[in-house]
């Protein structure tokens, strides 16, 4: 008889492991290198959506002499420079009817065991909306050191993609020099990076320096990190010219700190790892490999979020990006806008990321909201080169 069971079937008593994610979630690290998280010393907020800073520079020049009895020589007085720009504003929402919810158990529990308003399952899904607002604000952080990022329009929803995309309507420029792109000239008249790294006998060591040369001339301070995946570490490690200044009897590096973070829910992460070379002990190599789905606004299934095509790597097989130490060079400023929350509210100015959960009726549930307006800052487009290594 169709759904019939056993006695013992009848009697077992289902036993849950918990809840588990088939996925690990990304990882902010951009935003915690750059102290760009809410509380660092590169988090800024301003009030609307209209931002902008000035430029004094200081001088490099020399004071004239002057003969004796002779007046004072008059000089130009300083220019004044600035940069406007606007915030990008991000805002979702979610529906969770209570019907769905009510007197369930929560997710994990044995079965038995009921939360009667869903509470469990409401916090976990204002968990996956954070993570989304986190995600967006990690691919641009990330994309401003890669010059900029792309946004394509459908209906009243703008989504961020690739610079350059096909569906681009219009993109965000972080003004990176194009002499600090490609294969960085860095206004020295040719190339630096003039062979590929995937070549052993390459002389990575002298482009590294290279680099930093022009650094301290168009900058003023050398470039002491540079991020790249594992990919090019690979590259570093088989490269003849590092083998043979850090020694061939020893590994070619000097410490190798495997880096781990917290994610959304408080539980560590490997996220990579920490590079010195024997033969740059000064510079620090980031080994990042870790990837985000671009280009569509809704979420992805499991087997299509995993695939190559959908997984945009933050740092690409072919490129390194090359900075100096977190500083006052790029920021993140969180704009704001007035909220409200409910019919009742008289609306308040919110800076930055704001959740907040709406109730509603007919049917009854609740809609979990979030706002974020908020845009990467490279407020001295010199202090970052965007080199192609491989190609």
């Amino acid at each position: 008889m169709a759904g019939e069971i056993t006695i013992s079937q009848l009697f077992q008593t289902p036993t849950l492991l918990g809840v588990f994610a088939e996925i690990k979630p990304p990882i902010s690290l951009f935003q915690r290198f750059l102290n760009m998280q809410p509380g660092g010393g590169g988090y800024r907020t301003l009030s609307g959506r209209n931002i902008g800073w000035d430029y004094f520079n200081p001088s490099r020049g020399l004071a004239q002499g002057r003969a004796p009895m002779s007046g004072p020589a008059r000089v130009n007085r300083q220019a004044l420079g600035h940069v406007s720009a606007q915030a990008f504003r991000m805002h979702e929402s979610l529906f969770i009817p209570q019907e769905e919810v009510f007197r369930t158990r929560p997710l994990g529990s044995q079965i038995g065991t009921v939360d009667p308003r869903g509470q469990s399952f409401v916090r976990r899904q204002i968990n996956f909306l954070s993570q989304r607002f986190s995600n967006s604000r990690e691919f641009m952080i990330s994309r401003m050191l890669r010059g900029g990022f792309g946004v394509k329009i459908e209906g009243e929803t703008w989504i961020p993609v690739e610079k350059g995309d096909a569906d681009e309507v219009f993109s965000v420029d972080s003004n990176i020099p194009a002499t600090h792109l490609s294969q960085l000239d860095m206004d020295t008249g040719s190339n630096i990076i003039d062979a590929s790294w995937d070549d052993p006998g390459t002389d990575v060591i002298s482009q590294i320096l290279s680099i930093d040369k022009a650094a301290e001339r168009v900058y003023g301070e050398p470039y002491r990190h540079i991020w790249i995946n594992g990919t090019v570490f690979d590259y570093l490690l088989k490269n003849i010219g590092m083998q043979n200044v850090g020694g061939q009897v020893f590994r070619t590096f000097e410490s190798l700190t495997e880096r781990n973070l917290p994610d959304i829910e408080n539980r560590a992460r490997r996220t990579g790892y920490d590079v010195v070379f024997r033969a740059l002990p000064l510079h620090t190599f980031h080994i990042y490999n870790g990837v985000l789905n671009v280009g569509s606004g809704n979420e992805l299934s499991i087997t299509d979020a995993i695939t190559t095509a959908n997984s945009s790597l933050t740092i690409p097989d072919t490129n390194a990006i090359f900075m100096g130490d977190p500083g006052e060079w790029a920021g993140w400023v969180a704009g704001s806008e007035v909220v409200a929350e409910n019919i009742l509210d008289a609306g308040q100015e919110r800076f930055g990321f704001h959740p907040w959960t709406t109730r509603t009726i007919d049917p009854p549930g609740w809609d979990l909201k979030a706002v974020d307006n908020g845009l990467p800052a490279l407020i001295i487009p010199r202090s970052v080169a965007y080199g192609t290594v491989v190609f």
